[in-house]
């Protein structure tokens, strides 16, 4: 247990300095003075702990503490990342399942047009996407939205259109290693036992690649924060990337403290996913056969 934590301790000591570095680096290539450099480094620490003395000049000539000016714009990019990693889960667990039942050529026909949209840059796809849903709203008459443009903030359209890039990565990754599980032994056991396709799927080959899943979740959420900058440019969103380009350029005080609320909340939920899914695969007999 304390070796647990002392790990956990470590990891997070890491963290804070990485972002640390990010946040101060630009200031070095801007100056080119290291003076500067560590000077920056020391206030960057002392910031880290004392975060509501970070005063923020708004534009309107008001001047609030770092918290009050971020709290909308953080509430709106949280809903939209988390809506858009949920809608991402789901599109992309229905998605391998139906992949998983199809026939071998039809896997080939899929897998041909994936290649082709894995190979467009990042915001082709989320510009595709916004256009594919405007498109919908147009021929349906469904909203979503849409209407909403200069008045509250919107939701939906940014969240199904966030989603495209993460349901083809968690796909990917998701078919790999589904593909991978069939190779193993259970799975032929399980197949010569007669069980249905959907229980092997559901109840081993799901379960056994959730903890690869996460770990790769990471990767996922990198991308997902910058489709969310092209996002909240686009459809003129309130969003925490819209305020790190309107204040954050040139404070690395902001910066900082934008990657540590975005970053530390991902970072627990990997944490605690793989601690679920450690427990729940390795906590029950069935991993490499089938009761």
């Amino acid at each position: 247990m304390l070796i647990n934590i002392a790990k956990l301790f470590k990891e997070i000591i890491l963290i804070l300095v990485v972002i640390l570095l990010i946040s101060c680096t630009p200031g070095l290539f801007q100056t080119q003075s290291l003076t500067y450099f560590f000077r920056s480094l020391g206030s960057g620490i002392y910031y880290l702990f004392q975060p509501q003395k970070i005063i923020i000049p708004l534009s309107n000539g008001e001047e609030v503490t770092f918290f009050s000016a971020v709290a909308d714009e953080l509430f709106n990019s949280t809903v939209i990342i988390i809506g858009s990693l949920v809608l991402s889960i789901v599109i992309a667990i229905l998605f391998t399942y139906l992949f998983h039942m199809l026939t071998a050529t039809l896997k080939k026909v899929v897998s041909g047009v994936l290649f082709v949209i894995e190979a467009m840059p990042d915001v082709l796809i989320v510009l595709l996407s916004i256009q594919f849903f405007i498109w919908i709203f147009k021929t349906t008459g469904i909203s979503l939205g849409i209407y909403e443009f200069g008045g509250e903030t919107i939701y939906l359209l940014p969240i199904l259109a966030l989603s495209s890039i993460p349901s083809l990565f968690l796909f990917k990754y998701m078919t790999a290693g589904i593909d991978e599980e069939k190779t193993k032994d259970y799975y032929l056991f399980s197949k010569s036992r007669g069980f249905r396709e959907s229980y092997i799927f559901f109840i081993h080959l799901f379960r056994n690649t959730l903890l690869t899943l996460i770990q790769y979740s990471k990767n996922i959420f990198l991308y997902m924060i910058s489709s969310l900058l092209i996002l909240e440019i686009i459809l003129r969103l309130s969003g925490i990337m819209s305020f790190v380009k309107v204040y954050g350029i040139g404070d690395f005080r902001i910066l900082m403290w934008v990657l540590v609320l975005l970053y530390f909340p991902l970072y627990l939920f990997i944490k605690l996913g793989e601690y679920i899914v450690t427990k729940w695969t390795f906590g029950e007999v069935g991993d490499e056969g089938v009761e």
